[in-house]
């Protein structure tokens, strides 16, 4: 359950979410964006709104429930253009190749994992930074000292830019699965958006 809520699960409630606020930024600038640059637009919109709410420790509660009324609010006031989500052939399939060579060696692997680890400790870390933000925001106020406490102080309080740790962090709220097993579904759902991103700028 746990492998179908990383996999299946996250990416879907990130495309859902994507797709909702992409349609919204599209209605309040007034033009029609192209089918496949609507998701990365969107993923950027949850950013922003998530980003917005966990500025402030009293708001970041409600960084997950913002989210989601954006997107149902975008994915009503925009229905008629739910038939034209689905993107090209082409965009589709590269968006599906990087994704795929991304998840390849945890996928292969059968269950649950992390395809490699490094000495550096900048994916810990990262997990820790998504998990804290979207329950606490950017304050520190109230954490005992600890090892976590330690590698949390050298990131929250110089305002490093947690942006792109949201959405795991808020995937990890909504689904209730642990950080270290949407790590690498997050990692493939960011390349098959940069992926969408690249082709609408490289289409005629």
């Amino acid at each position: 359950m746990t492998f179908f809520a990383a996999w299946v699960g996250f990416p879907l409630l990130a495309l859902i979410a994507a797709a909702g606020h992409g349609l919204l930024v599209e209605r309040a600038a007034g033009v029609r964006l192209p089918g496949a640059l609507l998701p990365p637009i969107g993923l950027a919109g949850v950013i922003v709104v998530a980003g917005l709410l966990t500025s402030a420790e009293a708001l970041a509660p409600l960084a997950a429930p913002a989210v989601a009324l954006v997107a149902a609010a975008g994915l009503v006031a925009g229905r008629e253009r739910l038939a034209d989500l689905r993107p090209a052939a082409p965009a589709a399939a590269a968006a599906l190749g990087t994704a795929l060579v991304q998840a390849g060696p945890a996928l292969l692997a059968g269950g649950l994992t992390w395809p490699g680890y490094y000495s550096h400790d900048d994916t810990p870390n990262w997990l820790a930074l998504a998990d804290w933000t979207v329950h606490h925001g950017r304050t520190l106020d109230g954490l005992a000292p600890s090892t976590y406490e330690a590698a949390l102080s050298l990131y929250v309080p110089t305002g490093y830019p947690v942006g792109s740790l949201l959405p795991l962090g808020l995937g990890g709220q909504a689904l209730g699965t642990d950080l270290a097993w949407l790590y690498s579904p997050a990692m493939a759902l960011f390349g098959a958006m940069l992926a969408l991103a690249l082709y609408a700028a490289a289409e005629p």
